[in-house]
């Protein structure tokens, strides 16, 4: 006879990037296991591979992991551990002015993806051409943090060059699937300095797991025998990305 199979609650997640309900449950000790693992490794590319893996776990239905942009893995993972762990999250902050350890308590509820009034994903360069650029997964994030390109610049032309879905003019659509880097470089590299700078322009204001919390420090800085007296130093912290949120 088998052992009892534990029932686990099912809820329910609108997606930033497209307005999409899905069904998740929240992980369990096996996917916690799995991050764990990972994260002894430090190896990126363990983790990344992990944090997908917990995902299509713990998701229902027909969701294409690997094509979701970072901030919809960012808060579909918060809410996963949220569910797991609870919906507070207790940080830490050491004070500036005292140099105490200040807690910090929060809901995940309150958490939101940002996204930056006049946004957008379709470009237009000039009057009859245009790019349509997509975000960065988390497959693509990784290729542009591993890429062997040092300087800044180059790093920057080969974010932007992986992150164009497609251009487009007034005839015809053209993917980049279907042309070599060396055709999307020239491509770039021809475009005047105001073009470039609103395909640019797209990245500054990418959508990202954004949160502010007021730190205030209430810790006592009186030594020994001496008169109480609260630090009450206070400062807002917003927290961007994943991690900032498991400091």
């Amino acid at each position: 006879m088998g052992l009892p199979k534990l029932t686990v609650p099912e809820y329910s997640l609108i997606l930033p990037s497209n307005g999409k309900e899905i069904k998740y449950r929240p992980f369990l000790v096996k996917e916690e296991k799995l991050l764990l693992i990972a994260m002894e490794s430090e190896d990126e590319a363990q983790i990344i591979t992990a944090t997908k893996n917990v995902i299509r776990n713990c998701i229902f239905g027909d969701i294409d992991v690997d094509s979701l942009p970072i901030f919809d893995i960012e808060y579909v993972f918060l809410w996963l551990r949220g569910r797991a762990k609870g919906e507070k999250i207790e940080l830490k902050y050491n004070c500036p002015e005292c140099k105490s350890d200040v807690p910090i308590t929060f809901s995940i509820e309150d958490v939101n993806v940002d996204r930056p009034e006049g946004h957008e994903q379709k470009i237009q360069i000039n009057s009859d051409l245009g790019v349509m650029m997509k975000y960065p997964d988390m497959l693509l994030q990784s290729q542009i943090e591993n890429s062997k390109e040092t300087s800044q610049v180059e790093n920057l032309f080969n974010t932007i060059r992986l992150s164009i879905d497609y251009i487009y003019d007034a005839e015809k659509m053209y993917s980049t699937k279907d042309h070599t880097q060396d055709e999307m470089t020239e491509f770039l590299e021809s475009l005047s300095d105001e073009q470039f700078q609103k395909i640019s322009k797209f990245f500054e204001t990418m959508p990202k797991l954004k949160h502010t919390v007021k730190l205030h420090c209430k810790n006592n800085t009186a030594g020994k025998g001496k008169k109480k007296t609260i630090c009450g130093y206070e400062e807002d912290i917003t927290l961007e990305g994943l991690q900032s949120f498991f400091v």
